[in-house]
């Protein structure tokens, strides 16, 4: 039964889309589930054991993630909430949003952390698609509004220099009649 309960649990987790992360609390990796390792394209056997930094950290943002750990490590047992970028092996960057809730034995001890960690790259790259977008808009919006602020003072401009032409020209016809 115990067989059967482990290799039923085992089956979840490994069809998961959602990377799972559990880690001491000296930052070491105790388990990975593959959804994590094929997000950041390490093996399991590569990632389970090793302590930080962390070969997917993003070297732009290590003194960031560091600090986020010593918070973690100050924090007790709240849960957290970040957004970050890892790198893949490959070097192409994940945008991610971690979720970090305290790792609890059967006896009630606080052992580390369980991550979840879920692939948002794509939903960003959409935000920032769609932010560009808005801008192009409000950008032809100001055009147009100036094309009309443009043509609407060509249009009072236009009356009273075409008058004063006018009137110019009405003076010089009489002045060369001499009247």
């Amino acid at each position: 039964r115990l067989r059967n309960e482990t290799a039923f649990r085992r089956s979840m987790e490994e069809s998961l889309t959602v990377g799972l992360r559990a880690k001491d609390h000296s930052g070491r990796i105790l388990y990975v589930n593959s959804a994590f390792a094929n997000l950041v394209g390490w093996e399991v056997s590569e990632l389970v054991g090793r302590m930080p930094p962390m070969p997917y950290w993003d070297p732009e943002r290590l003194s960031e993630t560091e600090e986020r750990h010593r918070e973690l490590a100050r924090g007790g047992r709240t849960v957290r909430s970040f957004e970050t970028r890892f790198l893949h092996r490959d070097g192409h960057a994940i945008e991610v949003q971690v979720f970090d809730a305290p790792l609890i034995d059967a006896a009630g001890k606080h052992r580390g952390w369980m991550g979840s960690v879920i692939d948002i790259t794509e939903q960003k790259r959409v935000a920032r698609l769609a932010r560009a977008q808005d801008e192009t808009m409000a950008r032809t919006g100001r055009l147009v509004t100036l094309g009309e602020m443009a043509s609407t003072l060509a249009h009072e401009l236009n009356q009273p220099l075409a008058a004063i032409a006018s009137y110019a020209a009405g003076m010089q016809n009489l002045m060369e009649r001499g009247n």
